[in-house]
């Protein structure tokens, strides 16, 4: 129904006005995306330092590591989008047969008669209102790829079609693979090692593959490289769409004069990440990052709800639902907002819901409304664009 690329940002843009998206887009910017990306360039580091000949504690050789492969990324992505895309596919296929080998290897183990943790099910579970709230960060997290062709669908030919098919499709065979590979690991390992272990795949070669261990390493390596391709190609596509429509620097906006790639707001995606990389701390990553999307993806609801009852009523829909689902995952995404600040407060989640809406309230006021431009910003754009050969693109809003 709305054909622009922005995915969450253009759609709370119009359905909540300019000062929300752009408080969604500075959280994007300044936090959201470098956590995305630092989760999978961890992860990726992690599984190629299990397999090298490493001693004592490995955590500057895996920040390293994580920053030349995002470096690489960057330079795949700003050559091509086409070069980017077939990266995309090839190590989606890499990341896949690798669950599937895993999938087949814990039946297998199960038909053996190993079964570890399976028989105690969900024993010891917590049932209290905040570690539930953490449990669906991190499963949400898992799933938040779905979300990622709605920012790029200027680029997506028969859009209208194609992403629905892609994330219906995608999401039930990642629903299939992902719990076929949780029972499998709970299979042949106990809790204490699966939540001890920095690669749980490995350690799960390690006991089912023996010979053949040293293959799901390496395709979890290719998959989460995959995945933060994929990532710094949607995010890249939102900082694009707010800079198009004022929210950010034009500059953040501008393409390469041949490639046509968004080259600026990649280059200050990496160079965001690269800062955060420092102090990067994997679980607290994931779950600030979950506490964030909870809020604006419930923005994101609302306003769906709002364009089926109110401002878009009759629009075209190649897509309809039932306004029950939106419905409910407003009040889901409410609760895991709230759960964390309200019902059993916890600082660190108090002080980020805080100082994100005010600091880019401060950005917002002179940058935005009041357009104030910063001293000598035209001629350092200027010598940027002859640099890099980077001009703006057509004006495409909604």
């Amino acid at each position: 129904m709305i054909g622009v690329s922005g995915g969450a940002y253009t759609y709370i843009r119009m359905g909540m006005g300019n000062v929300m998206a752009f408080i969604y887009v500075a959280k994007e910017l300044l936090v959201r995306n470098s956590i995305g990306l630092l989760v999978m360039l961890l992860t990726f580091s992690k599984y190629l330092v299990s397999m090298l000949p490493t001693c004592g504690s490995p955590q500057h050789l895996e920040k390293m590591i994580a920053a030349l492969t995002l470096v690489f990324l960057f330079l795949v992505n700003s050559y091509s989008s086409k070069l980017a895309t077939r990266v995309s596919v090839l190590t989606t296929l890499g990341k896949v047969a690798a669950l599937l080998v895993i999938c087949v290897g814990g039946v297998v183990a199960m038909v053996q008669g190993v079964t570890s943790e399976l028989p105690s099910g969900f024993s010891g579970t917590k049932s209290d209102a905040t570690p539930i709230a953490m449990a669906f960060y991190n499963a949400l997290w898992a799933y938040g790829g779905a979300s990622f062709l709605n920012c790029l669908v200027e680029e997506v030919k028969s859009p209208d079609k194609n992403v629905p098919k892609s994330i219906v499709m995608g999401t039930v065979l990642v629903i299939f693979i992902y719990v076929m590979t949780n029972v499998s690991y709970l299979a042949v390992m106990t809790r204490s090692e699966l939540l001890q272990s920095d690669a749980v795949a490995a350690l799960f070669a390690d006991r089912v593959l023996r010979n053949f261990s040293l293959l799901i390493p390496v395709a979890v390596m290719i998959s989460t490289l995959g995945a933060t391709n994929n990532s710094m190609f949607g995010y890249s596509r939102v900082t694009f769409a707010a800079a198009r429509d004022g929210n950010l620097p034009d500059c953040l906006s501008y393409v390469h004069i041949t490639q046509f790639t968004p080259f600026a707001a990649l280059a200050l995606t990496v160079t965001l990440t690269l800062l955060y990389l420092i102090p990067a701390d994997l679980g607290e990553f994931i779950n600030l990052g979950g506490f964030l999307d909870a809020f604006f993806e419930a923005c994101v609801f609302l306003s769906m709800i709002r364009f089926r009852l109110q401002t878009m009523k009759d629009a075209h829909r190649p897509v309809k639902i039932p306004l029950v689902i939106p419905i409910l995952m407003f009040l889901i995404n409410v609760y895991l907002f709230i759960a964390p600040v309200i019902i059993e407060p916890s600082l660190q989640y108090i002080y980020v819901a805080i100082s994100i809406p005010a600091l880019s309230i401060l950005l917002y006021v002179p940058l935005v409304y009041f357009q104030i431009k910063i001293p000598f910003h035209d001629e350092i754009v200027t010598r940027v664009q002859l640099i890099f050969e980077l001009c703006p693109p057509t004006q495409e809003k909604f």
